[in-house]
């Protein structure tokens, strides 16, 4: 490749998580592209910038859940806060320059094919003030827009005559302390959150419809020689992450063979912690509520050590039901009852399906994506591409989800593949590739026969699933098996656009 080449390609990234801060690097790394990046907030970090409600962390260790090529050796905690990993964001973007090439408070509100120029025409608007806009073309997309983006508010709760807070729109300008706290929902951040809201609310009145599997984690806290020797020896730091990828690896064992001996055996394990956790609380009354009826990893499984034990408090009240009316700052429960409380908030997840947003993606012939995922399986060839949109690259979108690992390697296997992808447009001098529908579907039809057998087809509705029922959330083996699948860009499973005319450079 000539950098003569290099400089026709030009890139938009959107959005600064994760996967935007791994594409745009790659992208400069591997291909020479300094791209374009467009972020909505004030500053990069994605869901770790925007998630800040109380007791946010990760459930994936530190080591893991950090990007292959930017190891640090000084994380403090095996589980890492919010902050830390925000940090550590912000310090890769400003190692690699990435704050140079970024447009902060800005949406991309468009984002269309021009077959005639065989270029991405994006449309952007200032978060601040929408009559300040922008546009532009450019030959690649990388859409790093993150599932955990758009919050799902019920329009149920619209009519409660108080503050209402979504966990991933905190407001840390409301006081907390001494009041009545109605927390629904009992996922990932309702579990992080209700312990610490404990501590400052008068009471709090923890609403769940389906209640979660809960797995004590291995909190540590790293001591300085071990951060030194990290530092020091970078070779044991790969090693030590290895050998956490390994671990968590093994934890699919589960996953894939729930219904075997072995699987019931961690099933009746999973039981016996919970109720002995409640039991050692003071709390056994609280065993048949919050076991699940449905088996471990058929709805993500969470870490905490201080969930079950701050639901045991006596400040705290656990409702197994869903609200059927609210009066005012009065919560009718399906069973009749009504608690009156001062603030209300949703631990109500995201909207998955929904992941786009404001967003408006427009393939060849004008196709939406988002109108043609509403009404069928969300198709995509290595979770990557998809016919129709040609030189579009969508991370961690449908079918890349994980209940046992860490979805930053996901990124990293992602974008390794899109850049192969690139590779076959600049080597062959292309204006485009997109995978063909046959390519497509064989690796649909694939994705969709492994779930067979699996936990997450053991009987429960989780947000992994989709309105048909379908698992769109997940991939459906390991991440060995991802890398595996999305090791080689074979050019056969493409089409081939070629130049209509010369890009301008």
């Amino acid at each position: 490749m000539s950098s003569k080449t290099n400089k026709k390609l030009t890139a938009a990234v959107i959005g600064t998580g994760f996967s935007g801060l791994c594409s745009a690097i790659k992208l400069e790394k591997e291909l020479g592209i300094q791209a374009q990046l467009f972020e909505m907030s004030d500053d990069v970090g994605g869901t770790w910038e925007a998630n800040r409600y109380p007791g946010a962390e990760c459930d994936i260790p530190s080591h893991l859940y950090s990007l292959s090529f930017e190891l640090s050796p000084s994380w403090s905690k095996h589980y890492s806060n919010q902050k830390e990993i925000y940090a550590y964001m912000q310090s890769v973007a400003k190692k690699y320059n990435l704050y140079e090439r970024t447009q902060f408070q800005t949406e991309v509100i468009r984002c269309e094919w021009i077959e005639s120029k065989q270029q991405w025409y994006l449309q952007w608007r200032n978060t601040k003030d929408h009559n300040k806009t922008g546009s532009g073309y450019y030959n690649t997309v990388f859409a790093g827009l993150g599932p955990l983006r758009i919050p799902n508010i019920p329009k149920e709760f619209q009519g409660f005559d108080g503050p209402i807070v979504h966990t991933t729109r905190w407001d840390n300008t409301i006081d907390y302390s001494n009041k009545r706290i109605a927390v629904i929902g009992c996922g990932a951040t309702a579990i992080q959150a209700i312990p610490e809201l404990r501590k400052v609310a008068s009471h709090i009145y923890s609403y769940q419809r389906t209640v979660a599997w809960v797995s004590p984690r291995d909190q540590f806290t790293y001591p300085r020689i071990i951060k030194a020797v990290f530092r020091w020896f970078p070779a044991l730091l790969k090693l030590y992450r290895f050998m956490l990828f390994l671990q968590h690896e093994m934890y699919y064992t589960y996953f894939g063979y729930y219904d075997t001996f072995f699987g019931r055996l961690i099933h009746k394990g999973f039981k016996k912690i919970v109720a002995l956790r409640l039991a050692r609380a003071g709390r056994p009354d609280l065993i048949p509520i919050l076991t699940p009826n449905y088996p471990p990893g058929c709805k993500r499984i969470a870490k905490s050590e201080l969930y079950l034990e701050a639901l045991a408090k006596p400040n705290v009240t656990v409702i197994p039901a869903g609200i059927e009316e609210i009066k005012g700052r009065v919560l009718v429960d399906k069973t009749g009852n009504e608690t009156e409380v001062d603030i209300l908030i949703l631990a109500t997840g995201f909207n998955l399906q929904g992941f786009a947003g404001n967003l408006k993606i427009l393939g060849r012939n004008q196709v939406s994506l988002e109108e043609k995922w509403r009404h069928e399986f969300p198709k995509t060839f290595k979770t990557v591409t998809m016919n129709g949109f040609p030189n579009f690259f969508l991370l961690l979108g449908p079918s890349t989800g994980l209940g046992h690992n860490s979805v930053v390697t996901m990124i990293d296997i992602q974008v390794d593949f899109a850049i192969k992808c690139l590779k076959h447009v600049v080597q062959r001098d292309l204006a485009a590739i997109e995978p063909k529908i046959a390519s497509q579907e064989e690796f649909v039809k694939k994705l969709q026969n492994g779930f067979n057998g699996t936990v997450w087809k053991g009987g429960c509705r989780s947000w992994y699933m989709n309105d048909a029922g379908e698992l769109f959330g997940l991939w459906n083996g390991t991440i060995t098996s991802f890398w595996w699948s999305l090791r080689k860009a074979n050019i056969n499973d493409f089409v081939q656009h070629k130049k209509a005319i010369p890009i301008k450079m």
